[in-house]
């Protein structure tokens, strides 16, 4: 099976830049590839044949890490492409050619995408970026590792496609999740010149279906509270997270993480929506407080969902995120909820508990639980925000 190595080749003048290139080895044939990138002597470890990563406060942190997470994707592609090419014949400059993400028209619809990812990560959107590099992987998947040119991107293929996603089980939102990301940056191929608009999109589904809405009652959220788990630590930081989401008016985890103690003042949080960007100021209940005072975090956020701050906060957000709700998943078998417990499922029920106790729709936002988010950015900048901390205060008072 043909391998890849990264490697380092120092520059034979003093403080100069060295070449960092991929080795690939094909029936004991071997090709140099250039990956672009230059690092100092000093920032090779010989031993390992891996980049150095220096502290997070370091001056080329940023340049080093995004360098190594570069190389680590395209590394991981190349050992992809190698499992779907084994299947086949093909010769070395076949394999190399998809690799280097080249069509006979030059480079393709991969190198783009994959331009995106990095586009998007620099601008600091971060889940858009997630989302566009999970794009990639799937369409890559399904191309068998071959890349193609934007302007032989066409209905059929896409429809193709479609039929792909289906026959691996997804539903049609999530088909049309992948399928609305790709014609994303398939419009901005188009603005850039690089294409023209063939509308290759016509024939597959991009909308978004209605899906049953999962709440919980309030009954529901006592049972939750009343739970005796003093001898179960990580079942109560679960359900501690899931109150405090719930007592800030179905706060988003992402949110939670993010929450810095400064943003704590007087009685009051002020955050914005890692989503949108929107400006929110929720009272600070007591029942919040108590978790808040439960626990220590000694980094800048408030709770201890990041608990170290060295460059990886994304990452510990996400593992936390994937442990709370899968403990949320053991709590709701406690009381026996029809529906998996989640942090989404509370979210969605301060919302719907919300409406059931007759609050006005327009101080319900909509991001809680309404179709359209446009409406909610809308409506939410028109509220005052001590009339949604009534409503609040309404619900909570009902524990």
């Amino acid at each position: 099976m043909d391998t890849i190595r990264l490697k380092f080749r120092a520059s034979r003048k003093d403080g100069k830049e060295g070449v960092l290139f991929y080795q690939i080895i094909h029936n004991r044939i071997i090709r140099r590839i250039k990956t672009g990138y230059c690092i100092y002597a000093e920032e090779w470890d010989i031993k390992k044949q891996s980049i150095i990563i220096p502290d997070s406060s370091h001056p080329r942190y940023e340049w080093l890490h995004s360098i190594q997470d570069e190389i680590i994707w395209n590394m991981k592609r190349f050992e992809n492409l190698a499992k779907d090419f084994s299947s086949k014949a093909y010769t070395f400059s076949e394999i190399i050619n998809a690799f280097q993400g080249r069509t006979a028209d030059g480079k393709g619809l991969f190198d783009f995408l994959r331009t995106q990812v990095l586009r998007l990560k620099q601008l600091g959107r971060v889940r858009c970026s997630e989302t566009m590099d999970c794009t990639l992987r799937s369409f890559m998947h399904f191309r068998g590792g071959v890349d193609i040119s934007l302007h032989k991107l066409t209905k059929d293929i896409l429809q193709q496609y479609e039929a792909y996603l289906k026959s691996r089980g997804l539903t049609r939102n999530t088909s049309s999740f992948y399928m609305r990301n790709l014609r994303s940056a398939y419009h901005l191929a188009v603005e850039e010149g690089l294409t023209a608009d063939n509308h290759p999109f016509c024939k597959v589904y991009t909308g978004v279906d209605k899906t049953v809405k999962r709440a919980i009652a309030i009954e529901d959220i006592r049972k939750i509270k009343a739970l005796d788990l003093s001898l179960r630590p990580a079942l109560d930081f679960a359900r501690d997270m899931l109150l405090f989401s719930f007592y800030m008016r179905g706060m988003s985890f992402v949110d939670m993480a993010y929450l810095r103690k400064k943003d704590l003042a007087n009685g009051f949080i002020r955050y914005r929506r890692k989503k949108t960007g929107q400006l929110l100021i929720v009272e600070l209940a007591d029942e919040g407080r108590k978790i808040i005072s439960k626990y220590t975090n000694r980094t800048q956020y408030l709770l201890p969902i990041i608990t170290i701050e060295n460059g990886e906060e994304r990452k510990q957000y996400q593992g936390q995120l994937l442990r709370i709700n899968r403990h949320l998943k053991t709590i709701g078998k406690l009381i026996s909820l029809p529906v998996p417990l989640s942090t989404y499922v509370v979210r969605h029920a301060w919302a719907t508990i919300a409406r059931d106790k007759g609050i006005e729709l327009s101080i319900i936002s909509e991001g809680l639980g309404h179709d359209n988010e446009s409406t909610t950015r809308i409506y939410l900048d028109s509220i005052r925000t001590t009339r949604v901390d009534e409503a609040n205060r309404a619900i909570l008072d009902d524990l």
